[in-house]
């Protein structure tokens, strides 16, 4: 969420602090005192002392001294955010974002760690796109990054991509990045045994083109969510866990949307199979699609009033295992067109913090659920092992929020190049105050205060 004080990113990024954060032993130390420090399951009164990167101790009290300290008293401590689905874009498309414009969008909505989408130009479609993207990333970011790749049925360059550290394999079932014939199931199950034999999870953009025929012609953006019916996703879900059972490889569900998908996938008793959920589907319907137009169209589109009250509610209780931003940027000219060429997708890194943090004080979500939802299953679902926790040992990334103060979304002060929200206007209340990344402070109330390569480039199997 942006702040009415926060200054752009370019003005930020000239009067930057250096700081090595490739070196840990050389890391300052950091002490956050007198913080109300999420636990396990609850609050608790307390400080933190970061330490070379890692959480040293977690007391009552603490009296050594740091290099830094934070007073906190007011504040609360969570662990840093973890958002398994955005789209960075950068290289040919660094004209929608860029890694550290990107960065900046994730540090200033609470999210330490990300990983990015492969559907990039060029898309990251092999072991060398991956390393080539990665170097690219190393020394822009301001938060961690981790990359997914592209689906393939190739083994040997499946188990290559796992080795250069891909988080998954992305299937795009309505167009594949790869040249797959995803009709034909014989291929998806070749898809399915590579990242099986790769022990590489398998992330599902889960819409059955053949159940959206889009011809004739198309006025309204209201038009194009009806074309893009429910049955795609729910068919395509039921298609994929079919597939999937007799093979057991993990398979993570993105951006579900509707209740009948989830429940699909919940049925599933095998730990195999996981689901996403973003703050678009579960607040907004397609009641904005027909207000908003370009500005609230996205794919999977946003369905009933019904369908998201019921996706919320199964949020509330604990159904789906992670929430993700999805955040996909572009320019306000690719969304201002007319609905067949308008590009799907909106920036949701610096909303999606401010927002559930509003429906968990207005007692609509638990914070126990958020925390789940936005770190402790993520690290769980991509097996960061020493993150989304606040425990001795972990990683020191950490996020301090503000519950109490009281916001409103204005895509004008977003970090992130894409200006433009659905939730434009939106009264919130819940701010990110502090936003910690490996024990450095890189945001603080509204201003950028870290360096580029203050993040670290993740790889799958390396736990930092």
């Amino acid at each position: 969420m942006g702040y009415s004080s926060a200054p752009t990113v370019l003005g930020i990024l000239k009067h930057l602090k250096r700081s090595k954060s490739d070196e840990t032993s050389g890391l300052p130390s950091l002490l956050i005192r007198d913080a109300h420090i999420w636990t396990k399951n609850d609050t608790t009164r307390g400080s933190i002392l970061v330490e070379q990167g890692k959480i040293r101790r977690i007391a009552r009290n603490i009296t050594e001294r740091a290099d830094g300290e934070i007073l906190a008293q007011r504040l609360l401590v969570l662990p840093g955010l973890i958002d398994g689905h955005v789209h960075l874009r950068d290289m040919k498309l660094s004209y929608k974002e860029d890694f550290t414009t990107g960065t900046a969008a994730a540090a200033a909505g609470g999210f330490t760690s990300v990983i990015d989408m492969p559907n990039s130009l060029p898309p990251t479609d092999s072991a060398e796109r991956l390393r080539e993207r990665a170097e690219r990333a190393s020394g822009k970011i301001l938060v961690n990054v981790g990359f997914h790749s592209a689906a393939l049925n190739d083994y040997d360059e499946v188990r290559a991509m796992k080795s250069a550290g891909a988080f998954s394999m992305k299937l795009y079932m309505p167009s594949p990045i790869a040249s797959l014939d995803i009709d034909d199931d014989k291929v998806v199950i070749q898809v399915l045994n590579a990242a099986k034999q790769a022990s590489l999870l398998l992330t599902v953009h889960a819409e059955d083109a053949t159940k959206f025929p889009m011809t004739g012609e198309i006025r309204t953006f209201a038009e194009m969510v009806r074309l893009r019916r429910g049955i795609a996703e729910t068919s395509a879900v039921r298609r994929i866990l079919r597939l999937q059972r007799p093979i057991g490889c993990r398979v993570h569900f993105c951006h579900i949307s509707l209740p009948s998908s989830l429940s699909a996938i919940s049925n599933r008793s095998s730990g195999h199979v996981s689901s996403e959920v973003t703050p678009p589907h579960t607040l907004l319907s397609q009641n904005q699609v027909k207000r908003l137009g370009w500005k609230a169209w996205m794919l999977p589109p946003l369905r009933s009033h019904k369908d998201t009250r019921k996706l919320f509610r199964a949020m509330k209780m604990g159904i789906p295992t992670t929430m993700a931003t999805d955040h996909a940027p572009h320019t306000v000219k690719e969304k201002a067109r007319t609905p067949r060429k308008s590009s799907p997708g909106i920036p949701g890194l610096e909303t999606a913090l401010p927002l559930m943090l509003t429906m968990v004080n207005k007692g609509k979500l638990s914070l126990g659920r958020l925390v789940s939802l936005l770190a402790t299953n993520p690290a769980k679902v991509f097996d960061l092992r020493s993150k989304g926790r606040l425990e001795n040992g972990a990683d020191g990334d950490l996020v301090l929020v503000d519950l109490k103060k009281r916001g409103r979304i204005d895509p004008d002060k977003f970090f992130s190049k894409a200006h433009y929200s659905p939730f434009e206007g939106w009264k919130t209340q819940g701010v990110v105050h502090t936003t910690i990344v490996n024990g450095l402070v890189v945001y603080r109330e509204g201003e950028i205060t870290g360096e580029p390569g203050i993040g670290k480039v993740l790889k799958s199997g390396r736990h930092v």
